[in-house]
């Protein structure tokens, strides 16, 4: 554990090291040179140091909490998982976009506020991550399959024969500088 005197200094040097690329990353904006390959790295690094300089300053200040040590909670938790089988019947009309059955379903979800499941919107639930995807696959799933099964739950699972065309991935940060930085490493 370093001394309060060596986490200050190492803190100091975080946030040069941060002004310095800061300054390289100000100075791409100013020249129109900030979408080439280096403005990309100078970039990363930028975040980079934005993590380590906050690090630095939760050690300096006595930020003991362990971020990848779960919170235990009295709050319930649950999960929903759906699934929905549709069949296309007018195809040109679906996929008039020209941008395959994937974009096609997330322009309807965008259309409809972006929210599968508003239904469960209610002042006494709190919305956590989200995440949806969409498979074409060969028949669709049926209340009587269940009963079939040997393993109901497996039926719940993605088949192999089912192809991925697209992921909706909604997560919830716990500040908008994390979800800024996700925004950064997503494009």
């Amino acid at each position: 554990m370093p001394t309060e005197s060596e986490a200050r200094q190492a803190a100091v040097a975080a946030g040069r090291a941060l002004q310095a690329i800061l300054d390289q990353h100000i100075e791409l904006l100013e020249s129109s040179h900030d979408e080439d390959e280096a403005a990309v790295e100078v970039d990363r690094e930028l975040w980079e140091r934005v993590a380590e300089y906050g690090d630095l300053l939760d050690d300096l200040y006595g930020d003991d909490e362990d971020d990848d040590e779960p919170e235990e909670s009295d709050e319930l938790t649950f999960t929903v998982r759906t699934r929905y089988d549709y069949t296309i019947v007018d195809e040109k009309e679906f996929l008039s976009a020209g941008k395959g059955v994937g974009a096609a379903v997330e322009a309807l979800l965008q259309r409809a506020g972006g929210r599968p499941l508003s239904a469960l919107e209610v002042d006494s639930l709190e919305t956590g991550s989200g995440l949806l995807t969409v498979h074409l696959n060969d028949e669709p799933l049926v209340a009587a399959d269940f009963a079939e099964a040997d393993e109901p739950t497996d039926l719940l699972l993605i088949d192999p024969s089912e192809q991925l065309q697209h992921v909706l991935d909604e997560p919830v940060y716990d500040s908008r500088a994390e979800a800024e930085a996700a925004a950064k490493t997503r494009r």
